[in-house]
């Protein structure tokens, strides 16, 4: 499912602590003083709530209505497939993203170029790059997102490239992108290998043979 970001007083989230959608629980903070009469009694402490996470057990913490910590971007978490050079770059987006979304999408900019690269792409011209991996199978969809927040026609900055406005939506969008590159392009083809492997040798060099002989047989023309 997609990323939901935690939000004060909500019943359900991905946990701020272990990144998982889960339900939350909901408690007012209180401190113990002396009443009039000298009495002890609890009182809430303003402005304080805390959220205990069913699924992890932990807790974490809202001050004046904002999440003080742990400290959470917001931005989704990076795709489990995600090459450990690529997520470098996605993580330290996810860490300046509350504060910068224009940093942040210029980091993303570059996780993108570092993703076409890995796939064997220049990653110099994101409008050729796209144009590349949508030839060798990449969903049209994706595609058209990316040229949603790709420049087209904009005088101060060069086609294929992407606007790094200071817009959260657009820099949140290429999260989900990115996400989704990954795991089109290298976590299905990996679990599909990985069933492929899986098949007794002997199905394996059957499908070989079919596969060669049927490259080396000549097309007829229509």
């Amino acid at each position: 499912m997609s990323y939901v970001a935690p939000q004060l007083r909500h019943a359900s989230f991905h946990c701020s602590r272990c990144n998982v959608f889960a339900h939350q629980e909901w408690f007012t903070p209180q401190h113990q003083q002396k009443n009039q009469h000298g009495q002890p009694e609890f009182v809430n402490v303003p402005s304080l709530m805390v959220n205990r996470c069913v699924h992890c057990g932990k807790y974490s913490y809202w001050i004046e209505d904002k999440l003080r910590f742990p400290d959470v971007t917001g931005a989704p978490m990076p795709h489990p497939d995600t090459p450990d050079a690529i997520k470098e770059d996605y993580e330290e987006a996810r860490s300046v993203f509350a504060r910068s979304p224009r940093s942040s999408a210029a980091l993303l900019r570059l996780t993108i170029q570092k993703i076409c690269v890995h796939l064997g792409l220049p990653g110099k011209n994101l409008n050729d790059d796209i144009g590349e991996l949508v030839n060798a199978g990449l969903p049209l969809e994706i595609q058209q997102s990316l040229d949603i927040v790709r420049v087209v026609g904009n005088n101060q900055v060069h086609p294929g490239t992407l606007d790094v406005r200071d817009d959260p939506e657009t820099a949140t969008h290429l999260f989900d992108l990115i996400n989704l590159i990954v795991e089109d392009r290298i976590a299905r083809p990996n679990k599909i290998k990985a069933l492929y492997q899986k098949l007794p040798e002997g199905a394996r060099k059957q499908i070989e043979q079919r596969n060669a002989k049927s490259a080396a047989t000549p097309k007829v023309a229509q």
